[in-house]
């Protein structure tokens, strides 16, 4: 008889958009004409850049020529997409467009990293922390997990800890709380994988929304880490490619693990499991890097800031306490005293007709917080602060 994977059975942790989708069409068949404000799902809010979508549809009419016709892609990525990453992020910083790997999503290059280690490894996680991490681990059958808390007597920065970690997830800035880590708190982390011999696998996928002077673009800005860190990246939100799919992983040839570089094993495993992103998604990608390609996703990723600054001001104002928005497009609101963050989430709801996220669903340590994403816009921005001081 075929066995089930029983470690499913060890999601203990809810998951919340059902149960938010359940609440929110509770909500639509008690007030069927309410405008339901989604400050929610950390979606895209804004059209995709023209430039960009004029070289995915060239790449399209391109592929219905002879000469044009692209079948399967390399498995790590067309080589002209990764050139320009390199010549324009990584290239002052020693990375080579060999240590750089295409992909269809971080979520997906995030989980599927474990697939180069053992399941005995014992994984650090950050509490709170996007769900994609713990629920993998443990779907994968990994019974030694530490959680790294990110509270607020730290600034939500987890700190390295005493016991030893195999694999640390980091995420910065932060999905999400919305900080970001400094440099001398990541270089913390670098000291302590090169002490442990352990790997970093620090998702930034939120680094163009970086605007503090002492939080770096990339670990790669800093010694020691290309010896132990891996760097995922997404064009997601940067670009505004949600809808269409497309990240990289930067793995450099130094980093290695019980004396093996990791390099050749994920070059290994993503040639047997993973077919390449779309010809044409990657000429868009492409496009994100020409003079008006940056020029019109900078002015969204500007915008987003714009509102998440409005929102935070907005909300101090009303007396509440709320952190992130600088370096990134998520607000951790602190809930009033007293309130869980599922309660607040209701009164919320129902109140103000606002769908956030509830901490608790991101880990233990996002109890008493709720989530706020400012990829919205300005009218939903106005409409949200006053119904909020209606409240």
């Amino acid at each position: 008889m075929v066995k089930l994977n029983s470690n499913f059975q060890r999601l203990k942790r809810e998951y919340i958009f059902p149960i938010i989708d359940q609440k929110l069409a509770e909500l639509k068949q008690k007030h069927p004409r309410a405008q339901i404000l989604n400050f929610g799902v950390g979606d895209i809010a804004l059209p995709l850049a023209p430039s960009l979508a004029r070289a995915i549809t060239s790449a399209i009419s391109e592929m219905t020529t002879e000469d044009g016709l692209r079948g399967y892609g390399p498995h790590n990525g067309y080589l002209f997409l990764r050139e320009a990453i390199v010549r324009h992020e990584y290239a002052r910083l020693g990375i080579t467009p060999e240590e750089i790997f295409i992909s269809d999503g971080t979520n997906s290059d995030t989980v599927n990293i474990q697939d180069l280690f053992s399941t005995v490894n014992v994984i650090g996680i950050t509490d709170p922390t996007y769900p994609a991490y713990l629920d993998s681990a443990i779907m994968g059958g990994r019974k030694k997990i530490l959680q790294l808390p990110c509270i607020e007597k730290h600034h939500f920065a987890p700190q390295p800890p005493k016991k030893h970690c195999d694999l640390i997830y980091l995420c910065s800035p932060s999905n999400p709380t919305g900080m970001a880590m400094t440099r001398k708190e990541l270089q913390a982390w670098i000291h302590y994988a090169l002490k442990e011999k352990a790997i970093l696998l620090l998702d930034n996928a939120y680094e163009a929304f970086v605007t503090s002077p002492d939080v770096p673009r990339s670990i790669f800005e800093l010694p020691g880490a290309k010896e132990c860190a891996i760097e995922f990246r997404s064009f997601s939100k940067s670009a505004g490619f949600t809808g269409l799919r497309c990240a990289y992983a930067v793995l450099p040839k130094t980093v290695k693990a019980q004396s093996q570089a990791l390099h050749p094993l994920w070059d290994r495993r993503q040639a047997t499991k993973f077919n390449g992103a779309a010809y044409p998604i990657q000429r868009g990608a492409e496009a994100f890097y020409t003079k008006e390609g940056q020029k019109e996703t900078r002015a969204q990723v500007a915008q987003y800031l714009t509102q998440a600054k409005r929102l935070k001001e907005g909300l101090k104002k009303l007396g509440f306490t709320c952190y992130g928005g600088t370096d990134s497009p998520f607000i951790w609101w602190k809930t009033p005293k007293g309130k869980s963050s599922w309660e607040f989430f209701d009164e919320l709801l129902e109140k103000c007709h606002m769908i956030l996220i509830p901490g608790r669903g991101f880990g233990a340590s996002g109890e008493g917080y709720v989530r706020l994403s400012a990829f919205t816009t300005p009218e939903k921005t106005d409409l949200a602060l006053e119904r909020l001081k209606k409240l």
